[in-house]
């Protein structure tokens, strides 16, 4: 069960090839042809990002966003939220201390760093600890307030959002090929995941009925917050066999993640709604991978209505083409004959009805936040749509 943060070593197994790709196209300056986007926000954030594609082969770049991608539903329960940026920090470079709960739950950094024959200092990944300042704390310093996390070739870094970190400043080359390469992103709460012959529809009305149950039962107990994910085994008459819980990031504001009382009632209470959950009957058994946020978000269906003029047949084709360039939202669609049907982010349609662009999706595990982010991006793009493929 990951808890506060993981790591993963050796995770993907053509590292060496992304790794080779990135030195292929920058080790030449005059013909490199990366756009690199400078992110200096000064006495906070320097260093250089791109989008992975530009350096990565597109399929070796499918193979391993696929393989990130299973390895985070089978062992986090929670997905990449689009795609991540491509980082690279050479000397004076550094990301100052910050959290992101707003951009999901859990942070991950992929490195490919030749960590072992570096020619910088610095470049670790700075985890701040929990706890409360105590006069009997006697000239506290160091890494009795942080944890450093060597960003070492091949390691994949899982930490939530929520802890305050950083990036120790870079001391030394300025060489693209000798500076800290990395691939950072977010992982968030998707709709309840499906494998078996469980109708996933009906599954997932089961389990959004269970977040509604959790409204009263969690209230006495405001302090809790945090995500839990859990894959339930359900047998073919829908009895859940048995509950293992992937992720569980409950905590308090004051305690951290110290032993408290409040959180222990919480997982308690969670856990045992979950394990007495029916689902309907199937031709045999099947896992859901799902998820619980609290204070429990915005339990009503995220619902979108975008006027249009335009013919819906040209809407359709214009529809696709955003849909396939909407990797900041991470849409992963299917084609239906009005529209598309929504697996990632989200479980959802879009479609298009005579005047008017309908969306409607799942209601996330999301922090408000979150939630309106994704909305207001939507919509944004939706309208536009509308606007000009009228």
């Amino acid at each position: 069960m990951i808890k506060r943060q993981h790591v993963v070593n050796d995770f993907f197994p053509e590292a060496e090839a992304m790794r080779t790709a990135y030195d292929g196209k920058v080790k030449n300056a005059y013909n490199q042809t990366v756009q690199w986007q400078y992110f200096c926000e000064p006495r906070m954030y320097t260093y250089l990002r791109t989008m992975p594609q530009q350096v990565m082969p597109e399929a070796l770049w499918g193979r391993f966003t696929q393989h990130l991608k299973q390895w985070c539903i089978d062992h986090v329960g929670l997905l990449p939220t689009g795609t991540p940026n491509l980082h690279l920090m050479v000397n004076g470079c550094t990301l100052g201390l910050h959290s992101d709960f707003h951009n999901g739950t859990f942070g991950f950094v992929f490195s490919l760093t030749r960590w072992d024959t570096r020619k910088f200092s610095g470049g670790e990944t700075l985890l701040m600890r929990d706890g409360v300042p105590s006069y009997k704390k006697h000239h506290v310093q160091g890494e009795v307030l942080y944890e450093l996390v060597p960003a070492q070739f091949n390691q994949l870094l899982l930490f939530d959002d929520r802890i305050v970190h950083g990036t120790q400043t870079i001391e030394g080359s300025m060489d693209p090929l000798d500076g800290r390469i990395a691939l950072v992103g977010h992982l968030r709460a998707t709709s309840p995941v499906v494998t078996g012959p469980l109708d996933a529809a009906a599954a997932r009305k089961t389990v959004f009925e269970f977040h509604r149950a959790l409204a009263e039962p969690v209230k006495p107990y405001k302090d809790v917050q945090g995500v839990m994910t859990f894959r339930l085994s359900v047998d073919a008459d829908g009895a859940v066999e048995s509950v293992a819980v992937l992720t569980d990031n409950f905590v308090t504001a004051h305690s951290g993640y110290e032993s408290n009382e409040d959180v222990a009632a919480v997982r308690a209470l969670v856990l045992d709604a979950a394990s007495k959950l029916r689902f309907a009957a199937a031709s045999g058994p099947s896992k859901v991978t799902t998820a619980v946020l609290l204070p429990l978000p915005d339990l009503r269906p995220i619902e979108i209505s975008i006027p249009h003029a335009g013919r819906p047949a040209r809407l359709q084709e214009a529809l696709k083409a955003q849909l396939k360039e909407g990797a900041a939202l991470g849409f992963e669609v299917d084609a239906q004959s009005d529209g598309f049907a929504v697996r990632e982010p989200l479980a959802g349609t879009i479609k298009i009805e005579p005047g008017r662009i309908v969306a409607s999706f799942d209601p996330p595990m999301w922090v408000p936040s979150q939630r309106d982010h994704f909305q207001a991006i939507l919509s944004e793009n939706l309208g536009m749509l509308a606007k000009y493929a009228g």
